[in-house]
């Protein structure tokens, strides 16, 4: 008797997020042969063909429950520079260009070049304390700057350490008058002046900390030409290696505008300009430049889902089957994070390449006992211990880790 071909959406979703987890480049054929084991007895080319935009819908709606989830560690990582704030957020996003035939779905950036018609960008905050993971999808022409992370309402005592994109003056006084801490670069040509109102001249006032040998220097300022922010002015010159590569990207970029960039641009490309509300008491200034650097851990983590997890990759040109693949490796990183969450992230030095890579080792385990609670616990208390034992970071000496500066504080300074 010749068995059945029906398909579910539960049996589905199992064999697309289980084939990236165990081979993040799989063939419709390892797709097909993952799903067997999850009751989806269907051929290869039977699968092709439910990639549809139906099959995306559901994806999109199981990935969309799933980030809903609030999942943190139950233990939050001891250091001391992360415990003076009651939580510490990371804000980025990351675009993956999709199909052109997908820009009804996710529209990109388009227009001349080498611009996207399709995108969607992921809205990424991670809390550093908890683990606590928030993913939201956009389409990939939205602007950081109003993405709902940027407009987050955060608990009073919270730091968020922000980029560029989310350099908002008028939110940042609002997310001040609510007791939320930050700490942020400092945009080219923002007007900054001194506390009676006066207007500083930044390249000819860093030219002359320069002349005297300055290299690190703080002032409290007002920022913004209608704000008037008070803030604590953080500026250090940068090594001149760091510089030139700052003014050749600076270049670059304008070249690809058509354009030539301005002299003063050039200038503040020498300095690391940082300003916070934070009071000096609380953190010092090479805290504060220590602290930011720790921003660095969210890019990391977008390496990871690029590189191991193949996000943005796929061997398809299929667009429902590419769109499918995306969602499918988002929740697959999801739920790797979460595993994480169980036992490695209360490690101040762990090593989340080597944590991921145990993971997948354990893929095929953890697909089997996905729907066996018990089971699944106790895979999860056995992962826990393994992370115990081999996903820490290598220590070094020359170019310490964050989380070894961070646990050190300003020694490394």
């Amino acid at each position: 008797m010749r068995r059945s071909r029906k398909i579910t959406g539960s049996n589905f979703v199992k064999a697309l997020l289980f084939a990236w987890t165990q081979n993040h480049s799989p063939s419709v054929e390892g797709i097909a042969r993952a799903g067997y084991s999850h009751g989806l007895r269907i051929s290869a080319q039977g699968l092709d063909k439910r990639f549809t935009p139906a099959a995306s819908d559901l994806m999109r709606g199981v990935l969309e429950a799933a980030v809903a989830q609030v999942v943190t560690a139950s233990h939050e990582v001891d250091i001391d520079l992360l415990n003076r704030f009651t939580a510490v957020y990371l804000a980025d996003t990351s675009t993956v260009t999709l199909p052109t035939e997908l820009e009804t779905v996710w529209q990109g950036v388009g227009g001349s070049g080498n611009a996207s018609q399709a995108a969607v960008k992921i809205d990424t905050c991670l809390e550093l304390k908890t683990g606590q993971l928030h993913l939201g999808l956009l389409p990939g022409r939205h602007s950081d700057n109003r993405s709902p992370i940027a407009e987050s309402v955060y608990e009073p005592g919270s730091l968020r350490l922000q980029d560029l994109g989310y350099f908002n003056l008028a939110r940042m006084k609002e997310q001040d008058q609510r007791g939320e801490y930050w700490i942020s670069r400092l945009r080219t040509r923002t007007q900054v002046l001194t506390l009676g109102g006066d207007p500083i001249d930044v390249p000819a006032y860093l030219h002359a900390l320069s002349k005297q040998g300055i290299v690190r220097h703080e002032r409290t300022v007002k920022v913004g030409a209608s704000e008037h922010l008070n803030v604590r002015w953080l500026v250090w010159q940068l090594p001149e290696e760091t510089a030139a590569q700052r003014r050749a990207t600076m270049r670059d970029r304008a070249q690809k505008h058509g354009r030539m960039p301005r002299a003063e641009s050039l200038a503040w490309c020498d300095w690391q300009m940082l300003i916070t509300n934070i009071e000096p008491e609380k953190l010092t200034q090479d805290e504060c430049f220590l602290l930011y650097g720790a921003r660095w851990q969210i890019e990391l983590m977008f390496k990871l889902w690029k590189t191991h997890g193949r996000l943005g990759y796929s061997h398809s040109e299929k667009p429902q089957r590419i769109l499918c693949e995306l969602y499918a490796k988002l929740l697959s990183v999801l739920v790797q994070h979460w595993i994480v969450l169980t036992g490695l992230w209360r490690r101040p030095h762990r090593s989340l390449v080597k944590g991921c890579q145990m993971i997948k080792e354990q893929s095929a385990r953890l697909a089997h006992c996905i729907d066996d609670f018990d089971v699944l616990v106790e895979l999860l208390e056995e992962l826990a211990d393994r992370f115990e034992q081999g996903c820490s970071l290598n220590a070094r000496k020359k170019k310490p880790n964050t989380s070894q500066q961070l646990e050190a504080g300003s020694a490394f300074l």
